[in-house]
């Protein structure tokens, strides 16, 4: 497998801050690396060159008059292209966007800029950011940085290829039903999937997947993540599920986790390998000051996908009635079967699956019992070939479609946060994570965990 250099964005802040280097030459460097690689990677659907470069003589000029804007300020970063940024292309991998570009940001690039970050452009996504690869008509196949025949998963996977391979070293995703904790554990990288409405939205497409998706932090380290969080987070009256939430509780020294934890459910199929990397995490959490525990799944899968092959569903049906001339010939292969699902949807039964997902909602916050948070895989295997719209093969038998989402979309169901960490790869050297999930509002304490996990 190959490795890039990377450096981390808390390095290139105290590089910035000692005078050591400059956001016009970072930006110069992520350039060149984007030139050199995104040929074979299509990690970018956009690149803004030209604003990039404005921001970053922004950040020359703060820089040499001593007004730095804190440790964002310089650091190059991708967004994501399912997300609004100014007068950037918003396309959402799709060729019904091909010619949109926003004349607004969303909150997150609000404070991206405030915080002095450079957007360097959009990462690719699949269409609409519904698959488990990356995959569109606009970008064609994103592929893995360190074997470009895999994936590096979805609908996330330009956010990862670009941080992988040291095109950035932080990126603002999204994560719908495992899309930015799958493709960091395919890609070794770190992502947060925050709790529903930690970090805020206003501007942006119509969600697919009612209230399942929120934005999504990826990079190299979980320092780095913290950083992106810190400058993200927070309330917004323009999103008031951000209200909702109190500042974030902080975490005693010391203090004791009561850590539940599992890598299989029923007969679903998961690689032992990945098995293996979680109960090693288990292991290792069991003698730092956390108190460790096997436990059943506190989520019913087949609720949670049942709930799921309908509410995305209506989602792309909506869409295909926007573009009803066009979108039997111009959208992915893939959402066309979801599309004519969502058609032969009646209100009753739509409205039933909301009751359903209130029922879900309740029954895991009741049956969660006094854990602190659940060790657990985010996806079931490693990555596989980019032409594969998922893996043919796991642990020796046959996969299928739904087959990596095991331990994800319930997260999203529940508006939870959820954490991708590095775990122990594959033998054949692919990355494997594994997540840790806290209830609503807990990202101190996953951050926390997840230090000791790597200490």
């Amino acid at each position: 497998m190959k490795t890039y250099p990377r450096e981390s964005a808390a390095h290139m802040a105290a590089r910035l801050a000692a005078g050591a280097t400059t956001p016009g030459a970072l930006l110069e460097e992520s350039l060149g690396r984007i030139a050199a690689l995104d040929g074979e990677l299509h990690a970018w659907a956009h690149v803004a060159a030209d604003q990039a470069r404005a921001a970053a003589a922004q950040a020359d000029a703060r820089q040499k008059a001593g007004r730095r804007l804190g440790p964002l300020d310089g650091i190059p970063v991708g967004v994501k292209d399912n997300l609004f940024v100014k007068d950037m292309p918003a396309r959402w991998g799709s060729t019904f966007f091909r010619d949109h570009v926003p004349d607004r940001d969303d909150i997150v690039v609000e404070r991206l800029r405030a915080a002095g970050a450079v957007i360097m452009g959009k990462t690719s996504t699949p269409e609409f950011a519904l698959s488990g690869r990356t995959y569109s008509p606009i970008t064609g196949h994103t592929r893995h940085p360190m074997d470009p025949r895999l994936t590096p998963g979805g609908s996330s996977g330009g956010a990862t290829a670009a941080v992988s391979s040291g095109m950035v070293p932080l990126a603002v995703a999204t994560d719908a039903g495992g899309s930015t904790r799958l493709p960091a554990s395919y890609t070794g990288l770190v992502g947060l999937r925050p709790s529903n409405g930690r970090i805020p939205r206003r501007h942006g497409f119509p969600p697919m997947a009612a209230d399942f998706q929120a934005l999504g932090l990826i990079a190299g380290t979980l320092e780095d993540v913290e950083l992106l969080y810190a400058a993200l987070s927070g309330a917004d009256p323009r999103d008031p599920t951000s209200e909702r939430l109190p500042p974030d509780p902080p975490v005693a020294a010391g203090r004791k986790f009561r850590i539940g934890w599992l890598n299989t459910y029923g007969e679903e199929l998961v690689d032992p390998h990945v098995r293996r990397a979680v109960e090693e995490a288990a292991q290792r959490l069991a003698g730092l000051d956390c108190e460790v525990a096997p436990a059943a799944p506190p989520y019913d899968l087949g609720a949670i996908r049942d709930i799921w092959g309908i509410i995305p569903a209506a989602g792309v049906a909506r869409m295909a009635s926007r573009f009803p001339e066009r979108w039997a010939t111009d959208s992915s292969e893939s959402l066309r079967p979801m599309a004519e699902r969502g058609r032969a949807l009646g209100i009753p039964e739509l409205v039933d699956a909301m009751d359903r997902l209130n029922a879900f909602r309740a029954d895991v916050s009741a049956g969660w019992g006094d854990y602190d948070a659940l060790l657990l895989p985010s996806a079931a295997a490693p990555a596989w070939p980019a032409e594969d719209e998922f893996p043919r093969e796991i642990d020796g038998k046959p996969g299928h479609p739904r087959a990596m989402n095991v331990f994800s979309t319930w997260v999203n169901a529940m508006g939870w946060p959820g954490l991708n960490v590095p775990g122990r790869p594959h033998p054949d050297g692919r990355p494997i994570g594994v997540q840790l999930v806290g209830r609503y509002g807990t990202e101190p304490a996953l951050f926390e965990i997840a230090r000791r996990l790597a200490a």
